[in-house]
């Protein structure tokens, strides 16, 4: 329930406001998993909400963490049997958590671990946030301050449950993580980058790019022949215009696909003037997939030419690659 919902339940029975202030307190700050435990609430008041209410929760399948960064990802059953997969990426400076937003995905990247597998349904809002739960559970010394959508599934996809989710994570009585601290990942889906547009959050934007060519780009990412990039890059600007927040554009290269001094090219113009930054990562290995990783030279090449030009561009390291955490590795697994 957002705080809003819950402050209209607890009116519904008779009770006082700030009882929703401290249930919310109880449920993200201190991560119980029961009524119970909730201390200071009135027994009376326990046995309503364990008669009208349901605190979910999820639990761990298996766990495998990377020896050479300390990238951690979780198998975790949701209650109805199905599966996702989280990483936690602990730094220095800041812990941060990849999230699922769908069990599965409907839109076939050609790059992604998860098209093969389909899709089976859409995560509730609490399931997102149990994830984050999860987390801090686990790695109680490792304070979590941002949070990506970028697992399984497509955010847009399910718009409503995520967008309920952000504003609970967002919440100063809840997780109180901040909008900036927040990033919706999204291969294209017009709509959802208009709905966002509105939303008066600062959250930030990420949009799967992968190639200024609509043909490459339809085999990579072939929701691009609904939304194509003329149409994709005319939304992409009027969200800066409106909200005057940048947009990072997520190119993976890929060998003999993407990642010629041509596409740098291409690229270049086609984000010229744009309010935007690129963030480029060479493609990790999946198996039963026949792309390749571009060269370091190769990459370096394509890199250059993108700041030559103006445009403000990053090759980040991947991480947990070794695990299979990395960008595009993650699917619904089984032990």
């Amino acid at each position: 329930m957002s705080k809003e919902e819950l402050e209209e339940l607890l009116a519904g029975i008779g009770e006082k406001k700030f009882r929703a202030q401290q249930i919310y307190r109880w449920l993200y700050k201190a991560g119980v998993k029961s009524f119970d435990e909730m201390a200071d609430i009135p027994a009376g008041l326990r046995d309503v909400l364990r008669s009208r209410c349901h605190i979910s929760k999820v639990v761990q399948l298996d766990l495998r963490r990377s020896l050479s960064d300390g990238t951690t990802k979780y198998l975790l059953k949701l209650e109805d049997g199905n599966t996702i997969e989280t990483v936690f990426l602990p730094e220095t400076k800041r812990n941060t958590i990849c999230l699922s937003s769908q069990v599965g995905c409907k839109f076939t990247c050609s790059f992604c671990a998860s098209a093969p597998f389909g899709f089976a349904r859409n995560l509730t809002t609490s399931e997102i946030l149990d994830e984050v739960l999860f987390i801090k559970r686990e790695n109680p010394s490792s304070p979590v301050t941002n949070l990506v959508f970028m697992g399984i599934g497509e955010p847009f996809d399910n718009y409503e449950n995520v967008m309920k989710a952000v504003r609970i994570l967002n919440n100063k009585d809840a997780f109180n993580i901040g909008a900036r601290k927040i990033t919706l990942s999204t291969c294209g889906i017009i709509p959802g980058i208009k709905r966002l547009e509105g939303e008066k959050l600062q959250v930030e934007l990420s949009v799967s790019l992968h190639s200024a060519d609509d043909g490459i780009r339809s085999k990579l990412v072939p929701v691009n022949k609904r939304y194509p990039i003329k149409d994709l890059m005319a939304s992409c600007k009027e969200y800066t215009k409106n909200t005057n927040r940048i947009i990072t554009f997520e190119y993976i290269l890929i060998k003999d696909v993407n990642s010629s001094k041509e596409d740098a090219l291409k690229l270049a113009s086609l984000l010229k003037g744009m309010k935007c930054k690129v963030n480029a990562i060479s493609y990790n290995l999946i198996r039963a997939k026949e792309h390749k990783e571009p060269s370091p030279p190769e990459a370096k090449a394509f890199m250059d030419i993108l700041k030559a030009r103006g445009i403000i561009a990053t090759h980040r390291k991947s991480r947990g690659e070794d695990i299979d955490a990395g960008c595009g590795q993650l699917r619904i697994s089984r032990l």
